[in-house]
């Protein structure tokens, strides 16, 4: 079942405060939720208290790049559609976008109209995510299984860990990409192996004794690899 256009959420990802203001103030009126960040960490930062479904990416930005930013959010959230809105008209930035994982190329100034279309577009491959099996609550920290009881309070970086091998491509990432992601999105000092072998312990620990015959794993190494999540686990911000 497709999301309608009126439940999409959308980050809108723009340093000029007036400009993001006024993209926010119109998408709003279109029964659109929108979130404004003014740089990568804001964006780090939505990501992890809520879902998006479209990101509207400047790629003049602070810190990190819109390149950069789209790259990084296409590796770890595949379904995310990603919107440029740039100044930056010419061919080679157009192609390194959409090599970087965009999906539309918009050139500054676009009719607001046209954007609002472009996010409708994009709606339409944005699948409408049913919770079933574990439930990953984003805000509370919880990981529900799927009879409800008991709820297991999970630290960030393991809500985090989960959230990310639950939307990368087959549930399954390179142990340097999740240090890397953990790293980045936690702001903490770089993640090391070790550190991350830890965090998976813990989570085993905790969610092990709650496993039904047919799940007899959670997080399981993938030779050569890295790791790939093994739960069904649906995401949902509450």
């Amino acid at each position: 079942m497709i999301s309608p256009p009126n439940l999409m959420k959308i980050a809108i990802v723009e340093d000029d405060a007036i400009l993001r203001e006024e993209l926010s103030q119109f998408l709003q009126a279109h029964q659109l939720k929108v979130y404004e960040a003014n740089n990568s960490l804001g964006l780090n930062d939505l990501l992890l208290m809520e879902v998006l479904d479209i990101i509207i990416l400047d790629l003049n930005l602070p810190g990190q790049s819109g390149l950069e930013i789209a790259q990084s959010v296409r590796k770890t959230h595949p379904k995310i559609g990603i919107v440029i809105l740039t100044a930056r008209t010419a061919l080679a930035d157009r192609i390194k976008s959409y090599e970087h994982g965009a999906d539309i190329y918009l050139p500054k100034p676009t009719p607001s109209q046209e954007l609002l279309a472009a996010i409708h577009g994009l709606s339409r491959r944005v699948v409408e995510s049913t919770p079933s099996g574990w439930i990953l609550q984003l805000q509370s920290g919880q990981l529900i299984p799927p009879n409800g009881e008991p709820k297991i309070p999970l630290l960030a970086a393991e809500s985090l860990l989960l959230s990310t091998l639950s939307q990368a491509p087959n549930h399954c990432l390179e142990s340097e990409s999740i240090c890397e992601i953990l790293s980045e999105q936690l702001m903490s000092e770089a993640m090391t192996k070790r550190s991350l072998e830890n965090i998976i312990s813990r989570l085993r620990k905790k969610i092990q004794p709650m496993l039904s015959g047919a799940e007899s794993r959670i997080i399981r190494s993938v030779w050569g690899t890295g790791y790939q999540l093994c739960l069904p686990l649906s995401i949902v911000n509450s």
